[in-house]
């Protein structure tokens, strides 16, 4: 198994509806998959960890990249693991205030202010360790 984690921006700003209508897709897709994973929405990026079998994993990335719905895509990690640390949920998401996150361990500001997706990533372990403590508060 693998995990992956991306970071990318909104090609618009996404409202409520779209974002529901985006969870709903990514929840019954990765149920038919076999995958979990959650989506962080905020100051107008997506970040998302995908965990599951690697060519699954591999070959839903490829669709990912393809999507209209944001661009600037940019791979943060993509590792080998031994148990999933979001097995439970298919997709679970949130959409993020400053006020939601501040006080998380490995709080990033790219939540919170127009950040490019380069620009993001160029602090991987506190990308990965916002999306873990994040995890860990619910």
């Amino acid at each position: 198994m693998i995990r992956l984690v991306y970071v990318s921006k909104a090609t618009n700003e996404m409202s409520s509806d779209l974002l529901m209508e985006l969870l709903k897709q990514s929840r019954e897709k990765n149920s038919r998959l076999g995958l979990s994973g959650m989506l962080l929405y905020g100051g107008g990026n997506f970040l998302q960890i995908i965990e599951g079998e690697k060519e699954t994993v591999e070959a839903l990335y490829e669709i990912i990249l393809a999507d209209k719905r944001h661009e600037e895509c940019v791979l943060i990690d993509k590792s080998d693991i031994q148990e999933r640390t979001f097995g439970e949920w298919s997709m679970g998401f949130e959409l993020l205030k400053e006020e939601d996150i501040s006080d998380i361990q490995g709080y990033t500001e790219f939540l919170t202010r127009a950040m490019r997706p380069k620009e993001i990533a160029i602090k991987p372990d506190n990308i990965l360790g916002l999306l873990y403590s994040f995890k860990k508060s619910f």
